[in-house]
């Protein structure tokens, strides 16, 4: 048109920046932005263009050239203040947005429904629920009450900022509900915790005949992961290939934590085998879940995998692998990962440097643990009870209850685990009344116990011969209403193999029954040791049930082998009966074994 001497108008070039941001032509975008400028001031100063070309490059993530144009703007206009607030937010300049938001309200333009959903994503990204309930009540003023758009970034704002319970008041509020709402809820309940809520709101989504997502469908995964509820799980991985649903990095990664989770490693290769694009977390998913079920060799020839995919690790491969090492004593596999991190600049990160020194303290290497503290560039509360875990498990009671105070020196106050540390470390030691002293100590704060703190010192007291104080702190427990689990009746059964009366025995024996606890191997056998102590032979017959057996795996397996010969094409449009998704009991499928370590051994960090 130019080399036809055709007169070209603001709405040409306007059309011609909106095909550029539509396919993301950044370059030819600029090319069209210094025509407009060499055409002259009635071009460049056009309220219009200057609108356009603020959106385009706001929408190609130009923050230097945009908030140049924006500031040049005589009164920008709602689309210009949108198109900021929109990118500051996307950007992670939250602060930036929220301001943006201020000075939009201020100037007398009236946010929209585009503008206020990035104001509450800033809102939740810095955790400022305050600011979040004023833009709330801000949309209920000019209307938003029944725009879907605005209530589900309700939602997500409520449930990103721990309020769960005020994301599910809007849900229900909401006048019409579309995938997105649905979804919003469910990632909602996950974030928080709530996975039976989750796995319950995912059903009533069902019964409304919502068609799920792959968001909804990682949703629910997540949480059957968590709970370990294998039937919803499973059916969950149902739904996504009946649906056609592409196995991202989202549900791929859900579908392989779930089937980890439950111990079916062999279902969780195959769907990481049909994953086209694998990013870091799969990949750690898949180490994991190796280590986790004993495949020593398996995590070892994955993490070789990563490398020929030119993948670095990052924390969370570091952390697990260092982790896995302490537990089987690898010594320098532990310092290849540690060298490892220090040659790419990750034992600055606490998750690394903590795994780290487990593994040194495990190893018997505490001076070189406390090596590694001390060289820490900050420490926080994780950081300091791991090192105090490492001097109580040594017995160095004196070492960790220095340490512990110096703590709170710091200003850190000890939470549960400092607390169980230092009681494990006078009872290790033998110091029984100076564990007793702390725990009294304990009580008389803010903290409770919790059971690890319960079995830490009822196991202890029995290991130093305590015998009736065990059975007073075992009666203290019943007496606070906490549930008890196998590995406190254990401690409470060896502490009656040393008393003279069966009273005691009688009574525990009768609790066990009563709870259910029979099925515990180790709570049957220690029973069993009872009664043979004390000659209780009449007794002897305790029925022990497996946790799972070979057949029941070969079961499991088969279900899910034919749930991958329906055929997602087939089925891709097809609404889903409802009775696809059911509750239904979870079957408990986890390993028993402890994680083994492999690394790819790069060098020593000394």
């Amino acid at each position: 048109m130019e080399c036809d001497n055709l007169p070209i108008g603001p709405e040409i070039y306007g059309e011609i920046l909106q095909g550029c941001l539509y396919r993301r032509l950044l370059s030819q975008g600029e090319q069209i932005h210094a025509r407009i400028v060499k055409n002259g001031a009635f071009f460049y100063k056009n309220e219009y263009i200057e609108t356009k070309l603020l959106i385009f490059y706001a929408k190609c993530d130009c923050l230097d050239v945009a908030e140049g144009l924006f500031l040049r703007q005589c009164k920008p206009n709602v689309y210009s203040w949108a198109a900021m607030i929109g990118l500051r937010s996307r950007l992670g300049v939250h602060s930036k947005a929220l301001r943006g938001f201020c000075d939009m309200l201020e100037a007398g333009e009236f946010p929209d429904n585009f503008v206020i959903p990035n104001a509450l994503k800033a809102s939740s990204a810095l955790r400022w629920v305050f600011i979040g309930k004023g833009i709330h009540g801000y949309a209920w003023k000019m209307g938003f009450a029944s725009c879907v758009y605005v209530l589900s970034s309700l939602v997500d704002f409520y449930g990103k900022c721990g309020a769960s319970a005020d994301a599910r008041n809007v849900f229900e509020e909401m006048p019409e509900r579309n995938v997105v709402s649905w979804n919003s809820m469910l990632v909602a309940y996950v974030h928080n915790g709530l996975d039976e809520e989750a796995l319950e709101l995912f059903y009533d989504m069902r019964i409304e005949l919502v068609e799920p997502t792959r968001v909804s469908v990682a949703s629910i995964l997540t949480a059957s992961a968590n709970l370990e509820a294998f039937d919803e799980g499973i059916q969950g991985h149902a739904i996504a290939i009946l649906r056609g649903l592409e196995l991202d990095n989202i549900l791929g990664s859900s579908i392989i934590n779930f089937y980890c989770k439950v111990g079916l490693i062999g279902e969780a290769e195959i769907i990481f085998d049909h994953m086209v694009d694998r990013d870091v977390v799969t990949w750690n998913l898949l180490v994991s879940g190796y280590l986790q079920d004993g495949q020593i060799e398996k995590a070892l020839n994955t993490c070789r995998q990563m490398r020929k995919q030119k993948l670095k690790f990052d924390s969370v491969t570091l952390s697990s692998i260092t982790m896995a090492s302490a537990y089987s004593r690898k010594l320098e596999l532990g310092k290849a990962a540690h060298g490892y991190s220090i040659r790419n600049g990750l034992e600055s990160d606490q998750t690394v440097t903590c795994s780290i020194i487990d593994l040194y303290a495990s190893c018997g290497r505490i001076g070189h643990a406390r090596k590694v503290f001390d060289t820490a560039s900050s420490r926080d509360l994780v950081l300091w009870n791991t090192m105090i875990s490492g001097y109580a498990h040594h017995g160095m009671s004196g070492e960790a209850f220095k340490l512990f105070y110096e703590m709170q020196l710091e200003g850190l106050p000890p939470n549960v685990v400092s607390w169980n540390s230092i009681i494990l470390g006078f009872l290790r030691n033998g110091q029984v009344t100076e564990a007793k002293d702390m725990f009294s100590q304990m009580q008389l704060t803010k903290v409770n116990p919790n059971l690890t703190t319960w079995s830490t010192l009822i196991s202890g007291l029995t290991q130093n011969g305590c015998a009736h104080e065990t059975i007073n702190h075992y009666g203290r427990m019943e007496e606070v209403g906490l549930r008890l689990y196998p590995a406190i009746i254990v401690a409470v059964l060896l502490a009656c193999n040393s008393l003279v009366s069966l009273h005691y025995g009688r009574v525990i024996h009768g609790q066990i029954t009563k709870l259910g606890l029979l099925a515990s191997i180790s709570v049957a056998t220690s029973l069993i040791d009872m009664i043979r102590v004390h000659g209780w032979k009449r007794h002897l017959r305790v029925p022990v049930v497996r946790p799972i057996s070979t057949t029941q795996r070969q079961r499991i397996k088969l279900r899910f082998h034919a749930i991958h010969e329906v055929r997602a094409g087939a089925h891709a449009n097809c609404t889903l009966p409802t009775a696809l998704f059911v509750r239904s009991p979870a079957l408990p499928v986890s390993s028993s074994k402890l994680p083994h370590p492999w690394f790819n051994k790069v060098s020593d960090p000394s």
